[in-house]
């Protein structure tokens, strides 16, 4: 019986994530409640609050489990990443699914545009601080250390710096692309830019 109640709750947690994300998605973080979220998923207010504390916590936990949902299906696709061609090619699943899965693209789209990042300091400073358990670039500074090691990355590289630039244009890539300011196909824009990047260091 135990294990049924267990496995209940985090059913019922899941069913609020995705709840989570509708709403969010919809409305605007900042403009949504617990209440529209129970209303979204047919519970009362009090039966989610009873599984999180405030709307922060439920985002802080939506994040995690979004971020390992997109590593797990990265694995599916690249299951070894350990050299330069390998992020090149866990870059390109992530434009594939981002034209291919609807949720997927609905979270980045919420991530993108639609959390007041200035006003969530809260959620702003677990991002910082990577106090997030599953990061969704978690291999870049890994593999680029190792290629460094190897010979494969010039040795006066600043691998956190390199880090730093590709997060930055995957997420300002993807942002030009939802927002409809780019005309170019993202797969042609992402590769040609990821590629560029990790040429520029190359040994």
């Amino acid at each position: 019986m135990a294990r049924r109640t267990n496995e209940q709750a985090q059913q019922t947690r899941e069913n609020i994530l995705r709840g989570a994300l509708d709403v969010f998605s919809e409305k605007g973080f900042s403009r949504s409640t617990l209440s529209d979220i129970a209303k979204r998923i047919g519970m009362t207010r009090g039966a989610v609050y009873w599984h999180f504390k405030d709307k922060q916590e439920l985002l802080v936990e939506l994040i995690e489990a979004m971020h390992l949902w997109e590593y797990e299906l990265l694995y599916q696709r690249v299951p070894t990443v350990d050299t330069l061609e390998d992020l090149e090619r866990q870059f390109q699943a992530r434009v594939d699914f981002l034209d291919s899965d609807p949720k997927f693209r609905q979270f980045i789209r919420f991530m993108s545009m639609q959390v007041e990042w200035a006003t969530e300091k809260r959620i702003f400073d677990h991002l910082r601080d990577g106090n997030l358990r599953n990061t969704p670039f978690r291999d870049f500074e890994r593999v680029l250390t190792q290629e460094q090691q190897r010979g494969r990355v010039r040795p006066e590289v600043d691998v956190a710096e390199i880090c730093d630039i590709l997060v930055g244009l995957f997420t300002g890539m993807v942002r030009l692309y939802l927002s409809g300011m780019s005309k170019r196909p993202l797969e042609c824009s992402m590769k040609t830019a990821v590629r560029g990047v990790l040429d520029s260091i190359r040994a």
